[in-house]
């Protein structure tokens, strides 16, 4: 599998118009294009809080890709169905990425969205992890063998960790830019979380010590899923 990866602003309080016309007007249409939108977030805390949406859609295959985004220009030629969608955008980046070698990996089919709509929604960190190209393999290896299981707790879950194939950090066959995404029950979960990493000395020093280093940058972001995001 391989994802689509896309950030959308819509500043200037229009996001939420965006969120309904593109609800109403393409999701279903871009479904039947042969894509999945598996996850919908709106940004609560980082760059463009309150005016963003990422957006994470699955295909079999790169070319599969190719085939959607075909697909999507002539749909575009001829019913015009993004004109609606953009008096409301500031701003759209793609990436495409795909799971890291040992990542937990994610479903192959999803429920369709009216399914999954009474479905509790927890909240998501989103990382984006800068590497240097020569640190990588140390990096993924770190990561997996002690990072991780020191990190995992109730109510926490590591949805995937994705390395970039297509766009920023992207490179001859590998990407030394990482996003982890990290699934929390709820705010207070995340908050102990994040403590958590402070208060245990252990846990500090695998975190600040060994792993920091190994990263030349790391963003981080606090999502909410829409209604008609898949992962919730």
């Amino acid at each position: 599998m391989i994802y689509q990866h896309r950030l959308i602003v819509a500043r200037s309080g229009r996001l939420e118009k965006r969120n309904e016309v593109f609800e109403r007007e393409m999701l279903s249409a871009l479904d039947g294009h042969g894509s999945v939108l598996i996850g919908a977030w709106e940004v609560l805390m980082g760059p463009d809080a309150g005016s963003a949406v990422y957006q994470l859609r699955q295909f079999d295959s790169l070319a599969a890709w190719e085939q959607h985004q075909e697909r999507v220009r002539l749909d575009r030629q001829h019913k015009g169905r993004q004109a609606n969608l953009y008096p409301s955008l500031d701003a759209v980046d793609t990436a495409i990425v795909r799971m890291a070698e040992r990542s937990p990996q994610m479903a192959a089919t999803w429920p369709s969205v009216d399914a999954l709509r009474d479905s509790p929604r927890g909240f998501f960190e989103q990382r984006f992890l800068h590497l240097r190209p020569d640190s990588v393999q140390d990096h993924h290896a770190l990561y997996f063998d002690e990072v991780l299981p020191a990190l995992e707790c109730d109510g926490v879950t590591l949805a995937g960790l994705f390395d970039t194939v297509i766009g920023p950090g992207s490179m001859n066959a590998g990407s030394h830019r990482s996003i982890e995404l990290r699934r929390f029950a709820d705010l207070a979960t995340w908050q102990r979380w994040r403590e958590a990493q402070d208060n245990d000395p252990a846990l500090r020093r695998l975190v600040r010590e060994r792993w920091a280093p190994l990263t030349e940058r790391v963003d981080s972001l606090l999502l909410r899923p829409l209604p008609y995001s898949r992962m919730r």
